[in-house]
């Protein structure tokens, strides 16, 4: 991830502030904030300061981003993989994806209209 990061600006931000935004972005690290705070060295009223902050957030988003783009190839081989064997909720998520499949629901009408719903509420009948 460094040499990705290294494409995004950090906005100003203290070194721990970068590094810390590395670690919320990792996927490889796992733990409550408590423990990352902990392993890292970063007080958590501190780290909650920062998160209040939008230059900081802004950073961890976009590592997020280049974490997941990063991804996205093997992740879309993986589906395809899972479609091609016959998997029917891969085969509906890569057409919604594609944007070729749209659920549509069927919507029933109740008889009422829009005066009669208005007569019951003006009569009392509905609350």
């Amino acid at each position: 991830m460094s040499n990705q990061s290294q494409n995004v600006t950090n906005n100003g931000l203290k070194p721990e502030q970068v590094n810390m935004a590395r670690v919320l972005a990792d996927p490889s690290e796992t733990g409550t904030i408590v423990d990352l705070c902990e392993k890292h060295g970063v007080n958590r009223r501190t780290f909650y300061r920062w998160m209040e902050k939008k230059e900081f957030v802004d950073y961890v988003n976009s590592l997020i981003d280049q974490y997941t783009d990063a991804e996205l190839a093997g992740v879309w081989k993986a589906l395809a993989l899972k479609a091609r064997s016959g998997d029917t909720h891969a085969i509906k998520l890569f057409f919604e994806m594609k944007g070729k499949y749209r659920e549509v629901k069927e919507l029933k009408h109740t008889g009422f209209t829009l005066e009669s719903i208005i007569d019951m509420f003006n009569n009392g009948e509905m609350k």
